[in-house]
């Protein structure tokens, strides 16, 4: 595992496609930007597989929204604590 130290305002590259921006840095935990293709699924690692499914099934109703309209769908947000 590589290991790091960055501070506010700080990023990191992955790859040519993928930027990390370390926004806020608290007490007790750190706020990151991810800047990445929309194509590519962002996950927190505590997620569980029956919440990848439901990521999914959210991906193909968008595509069916997309496909529908000729405007682009908004993006689903999820807000799980």
């Amino acid at each position: 595992m590589l290991v790091l130290s960055r501070k506010e305002g700080e990023k990191l590259r992955l790859g040519d496609e993928i930027l990390i921006t370390v926004v806020k840095v608290g007490a007790d935990k750190v706020r990151l930007g991810i800047q990445a293709p929309s194509n590519l699924l962002i996950l927190r690692d505590e997620l569980e597989v029956h919440d990848l499914e439901s990521i999914e099934e959210e991906e193909r109703i968008t595509l069916v929204f997309t496909q529908e309209v000729d405007q682009p769908a908004p993006k689903p947000m999820r807000i799980a604590a």
